[in-house]
């Protein structure tokens, strides 16, 4: 019974973030915000008559009564608060435990972006919100410049991140030519999906170069300046197979697992062995995202689980996090963060959830 009993909870809680889901950011966010629901909650339960009186009127209007209502907006003025005080929480703890940003010491229109993937899919989008600030740019691609980019202020490099000769050579380059970087954003990222034993140890030696491998390559070429300056922001780009694998993407999950280690480990390096707190560092998770990576297999994806995000929210949220002059650990969608914890669960529990991703697939 008692098992019967957590399975049908584990159901009404994926119900309820597809209904989540489906109801959009901005509702969503309003939910969970104790601004809206606080007054809410006191024009309902307390104010004068003269304010509750249309408010109640207005309620008679909906299946819901007067209590239910109350009930509800109750607890999510407590979640919103909860919210509020564990987002204020992380973004302490990303930033070593400081509530300001050193904002003072950043210049746009004299900073530096290093952009790997640019040329396409979120990579793009993002070299164009910077650019849009004013920033210089330098992309690493092996894809041509898109003409689109050409109008800003880009310098851009045939580079294969793969190599680190290449990128010892661009780095090279780009400092000669333009300056040494103060943001470095690792966004480069292939996949594709087959089974463990169809994949080839070729395929293996491509992803884990450009997923993870370079992640070295181009962190060792910039981050010194930033080091001797202690001034800068690093941004990797993983997902949320960083936490949960799913079948058929074996070598991508594991190189995403890969990247938030590098990630985590960067940090601590920046605090405990460079001593340089103020060069930021700031994952991201993306879920499916509607790019050329799951261009083969997106109807499947939508069907089973949803519609994909849109690389402009992925992009947007990244460029905001480099103007905040703050680190951070980036959802999107902003409520699968709790599967961030996944690892923490029962393994019965952990065993169910992957059970049920594994079934619906990725169309392969």
């Amino acid at each position: 019974m008692f098992l019967t009993n957590c399975l049908q909870a584990i159901s009404a809680m994926s119900a309820a973030s597809q209904r989540l889901l489906q109801l959009g950011a901005a509702p969503r966010a309003a939910l969970l915000n104790p601004i809206v629901t606080g007054p809410l909650l006191w024009a309902l339960a307390v104010a004068p008559n003269a304010i509750q009186g249309p408010l109640l009127q207005q309620l008679d209007r909906l299946p819901l009564d007067n209590a239910t209502v109350v009930t509800a907006l109750k607890v999510l003025f407590g979640l919103g608060i909860a919210n509020t005080l564990n987002s204020l929480l992380n973004s302490m703890a990303t930033n070593g435990w400081s509530l300001t940003s050193d904002s003072s010491r950043w210049n746009w229109s004299q900073e530096l972006a290093v952009v790997t993937g640019g040329c396409s899919g979120i990579g793009e989008l993002v070299v164009k919100g910077l650019a849009d600030k004013g920033i210089r740019i330098a992309v690493l691609d092996v894809q041509p410049l898109p003409q689109r980019l050409k109008g800003y202020n880009i310098h851009f490099q045939t580079c294969d991140i793969t190599d680190p000769t290449a990128v010892h050579n661009a780095a090279e380059t780009i400092r000669s030519k333009v300056g040494h970087p103060t943001i470095l954003i690792n966004n480069a990222g292939i996949g594709s999906a087959h089974t463990i034993v169809d994949t080839t140890p070729r395929q293996l030696q491509k992803i884990f170069g450009v997923n993870l491998l370079s992640h070295w390559y181009t962190v060792g070429e910039f981050l010194p300046a930033m080091i001797k300056q202690d001034k800068g922001h690093i941004v990797t780009v993983a997902s949320m197979a960083s936490f949960v694998a799913c079948p058929s993407i074996a070598d991508y999950a594991a190189t995403k697992a890969g990247a938030l280690a590098f990630h985590e480990a960067l940090t601590q390096e920046l605090r405990h062995r460079h001593a340089a707190p103020h060069v930021h560092t700031t994952v991201v998770h993306p879920n499916w995202t509607r790019t050329p990576l799951v261009a083969d297999h997106a109807a499947h994806i939508e069907k089973h689980q949803g519609p994909l995000l849109t690389p402009d929210v992925v992009a947007a949220g990244m460029v905001k996090q480099v103007l905040s002059c703050r680190g951070g650990q980036l959802f999107y969608p902003e409520f699968l963060s709790s599967v961030s914890g996944i690892r923490g669960f029962p393994h019965w529990l952990q065993e169910r959830i992957r059970d049920g991703i594994g079934k619906l697939g990725t169309g392969a």
